[in-house]
């Protein structure tokens, strides 16, 4: 037989490495030059296009720009006995709110002590007629206190002159110092505030400005792609018992992943990529980097060392690892890209910039790897590290893995049955999974906006930290005067309780509003609401649903146009259409993925048994998710002081990233054992020798994945870590129990029926991941180990 296409590609390479090196240079230098130049392309705006919360949020961006200003909370709290009015306290909050409100960028400073309600819209109704500045008065009747009822703590909201948004493209957020070592607006206030001699007055600050720039800064989570890239430099040096072995799939990987980066940051300068997006690439564009560089370096030695000459022994690892791992690539590719189904920008951009990551990297393996290969030619063994690896016996079948797979076939339901009850057993909290937002209450607690939200919440009530906002848009072609829009909107403040008694609208204890957009040409109003319970308390999300359902009946047949926002509402909005997509993306990625299977292997069981095993795999990666995340078993562990809600978008992209991942390893194990399948005809034997000759590689390939995501644990981000935990504890399920047990079990099961193929679907492409020996070419080669117990 000849070689096929990816044998004849390698080989070419292979002749023609310094021009392909050349070439690589060549895009290196260009996508770091993409990386410094285009990387403040990328944007921090999140949108939930046709959301009602959406509709808030635009509405007062069009035309309440004061209500989209950034702002911050400064909590003031004494120690029991005390009280913020003493003397000595109150000169203290005075002098604090007199040095914020002359920080550059501050546009409102209010003292709570000395600020009462009607002071608080003065600037509004200095500029209307006495009928309308009545009418707006009584709106301050209603506004919540700034002072708790025991007098120890005060709350004020400080006002930036520009939205969030703007301030964050003014002042980028720097992860490797703290928010008090560089220029921010968060620095601005604790200048401020440390410029005043506070004594027995404890000053936090909270809100939307803390939590962008007051983040915690760790080395390890700072560092997590390097720390995790190390550490897999490591693995290697340990599987291959080689230093060229080691250099050549982190070298791989590096440079794809630099080259990933640039493009991203490229396409961020045409269309709309998330400030997320780069990471996200990045750190599976690592990861999968440095699986396919095993993979086909792991192949190229196994050749040599059959006695093939370099040249030969890269073409034949090309056309049946290089194969298998494109193939994973395009598998994987094919699952980000689910992720545009759904419609929210930031979720579809992740998912096309993580597809372009491991695009990249399919491409650095398919060319790059070989040229090095081609360069080190035999010398890729020739500084061994001998004390830590050793060839394995030359019978696959007599080491640990060959003998357990063995195992598995001889009693197959014993291991399925096993397998499966454990796997359902810890997919079992996932029944229960409670979506959310995590708060400031699950930061460290030397935050503070920890501080400041665990002070809050104690003093005024759980809903203080969650308000929602009710925006509602007149007819701009009509401006109307205060007093006529205020009579216009009688039906909406009777909706909202406003100008009522707090506790008039049930779930709702302080209603505050209508507040205008303008004091005499008014078009458009906003409320804002304190709920009674908490933002990620099922009553709050109740509440939201109750207030969109009575405005709709309020504003029927006017020309208001009302809409709940904030951050709470925002969340609900999210969560409403990630359950929605969700079965629509799951349907898309299982779908996509089973037919690339079926047109691999030429079978119909095959991908049916990975696309079940799988699902189930993944389900019992979120149910450790919620054990240790929602109900806090082993929380330290993971370094989280309490329990949070599971984030609504979190097991979308998890599902995606670890669907495709998943793919790669069900590729490389099905892969060989169909190659043993083509060749011996035995059902049996076949998976006893894939199983033997794969198993290696793919347990060092996921112990990597665990160690790159694994590292993201240690970001203070509760969200972080609950990504980097969940993906390696899937991985981890899949490479163990899923790939070594239960997928041999299966297959033992079968038989041969696993290869059955029906005859009227033999019109669809034929893809072989293996293209075929020379005619002078040797037996396939066995696994020549790495450094595990045989």
């Amino acid at each position: 037989m000849q070689r096929g296409l990816m044998a004849r590609s390698g080989a070419f390479i292979v002749r023609h490495r310094r021009w392909v090196a050349l070439a690589w240079v060549l895009v290196i230098l260009a996508a770091g030059y993409l990386n410094g130049v285009d990387k403040k392309s990328v944007s921090n705006s999140f949108r939930i296009p046709h959301a009602d919360s959406q509709d808030a949020y635009d509405l007062l961006k069009e035309r309440f720009t004061s209500q989209n200003a950034a702002t911050a909370r400064v909590v003031f709290s004494v120690p029991a006995g005390q009280q913020l009015s003493d003397a000595d306290n109150a000169a203290v909050v005075a002098a604090v709110m007199e040095a914020i409100g002359k920080a550059k960028g501050i546009s409102s400073a209010p003292d709570p002590l000395t600020t009462d309600a009607a002071s608080a819209l003065q600037h509004v109704t200095d500029q209307l007629p006495a009928d309308e500045a009545a009418a707006l008065a009584a709106v301050a009747k209603n506004l919540p206190p700034t002072v708790s009822a025991n007098g120890r703590v005060a709350v004020a909201n400080v006002s930036f002159d520009r939205s969030i948004v703007d301030l964050i493209d003014q002042f980028p957020v720097n992860p490797d110092e703290q928010a008090t070592d560089y220029d921010n607006p968060y620095d601005r206030l604790q200048r401020a505030i440390d410029s005043v001699e506070t004594g027995r007055v404890q000053v936090d600050i909270g809100g939307e400005v803390a939590d962008m720039w007051n983040v915690p800064v760790s080395w390890w989570a700072s560092h997590a792609d390097e720390v995790g890239l190390g550490l897999g430099a490591v693995l290697l040096l340990v599987a291959f018992g080689s230093l060229f072995g080691m250099a050549i799939p982190i070298a791989t990987a590096l440079l794809g992943a630099i080259t990933a980066s640039g493009l991203v940051y490229f396409l961020a300068s045409h269309i709309t990529i998330s400030s997320a997006a780069p990471p996200v690439t990045l750190m599976i564009s690592l990861g999968v980097g440095l699986d396919y560089s095993l993979l086909i370096v792991t192949r190229y030695r196994q050749y040599l060392k059959a006695g093939l000459a370099p040249e030969d022994a890269v073409a034949r690892a090309m056309g049946s690892a290089g194969k298998a791992s494109m193939f994973a690539g395009v598998t994987v590719c094919v699952a980000l890209l689910g992720l545009v189904f759904v419609p929210i920008p930031l979720v579809q951009t992740l998912g096309v910039a993580a597809a372009v990551g491991v695009a990249v990297m399919m491409v650095a393996a398919l060319t790059l790897l070989p040229a090095l290969l081609g360069f080190a030619g035999r010398k890729i063994d020739a500084v061994r590290l001998k004390f830590i690896a050793k060839d394995g016996p030359a019978d696959p079948t007599t080491t640990f893995w060959g003998r357990f797979a063995r195992r598995v076939t001889h009693r197959p339901w014993i291991f399925l049955v096993s397998g499966g009850v454990v796997l359902l057993v810890i997919a079992m909290p996932f029944l229960r999974i409670h979506f959310g937002m995590p708060d400031d209450s699950s930061l460290p607690n030397d935050l503070s906006q920890q501080q400041a939200f665990t002070i809050t919440t104690d003093a005024f009530g759980p809903g203080t930290n969650g308000p929602l906002v009710v925006a509602v848009a007149l007819p701009e072609n009509d401006p109307q005067t205060y007093l006529d829009a205020f009579e216009a909107l009688a039906p909406v403040n009777k909706a909202l309780g406003a100008l009522q008694p707090p506790g008039t609208v049930e779930g709702v204890e302080y209603s505050v509003g209508p507040i205008p957009n303008n004091a005499d040409k008014v078009t458009a109003v906003v409320y804002e609401l304190t709920p009674t319970t908490a933002p990620d308390d099922p009553a709050t999300t109740d509440l939201v649903e109750r207030l969109r359902a009575d405005l709709a009946a309020a504003t029927a047949g006017t020309d208001l146009v009302a809409s709940v926002g904030g951050p709470t509402a925002t969340l609900i909005d999210l969560t409403d259409v990630v359950t929605r997509y969700l079965p629509w993306v799951i349907g898309a990625v299982v779908l996509g993925a089973f037919i690339l299977l079926v047109i691999v292997f030429r079978s119909i069981l095959v991908p049916l048994k990975a696309a079940i095993m799988n699902l189930v795999s993944i389900a019992a990666a979120y149910g450790v998710v919620v054990a240790v995340f929602q109900w806090g078993w082993a929380k330290g562990a993971v370094g989280l002081t309490s329990t949070i809600p599971i984030v609504s978008f979190v097991p979308l992209v998890m599902f995606v990233i670890l669907f495709g991942l998943s793919m790669d390893y069900e590729v490389f194990l099905m892969s060989r054992i169909k190659e043993e399948w083509d060749r011996s005809g035995d059902p049996q034997e076949s998976v006893v020798l894939g199983v033997a000759n794969t198993a290696r590689v793919i347990t060092t390939a996921a112990l990597i994945m665990i160690v790159v995501f694994g590292s993201f644990v240690t970001n203070a981000s509760p969200t972080v870590k609950l990504i980097g935990f969940g993906m390696a504890v899937a991985v981890l399920i899949d490479s163990t129990l899923l790939r070594m047990v239960m997928v041999p079990a299966v297959m033992a099961l079968l038989g041969k029926s696993a290869w059955w193929f029906p005859r009227w679907l033999g019109w669809l492409p034929h893809l072989r991941l293996e293209e075929g020996d020379p005619p002078d070419a040797p037996p396939a080669p066995t696994d020549p180990g790495v450094a595990v117990p045989s």
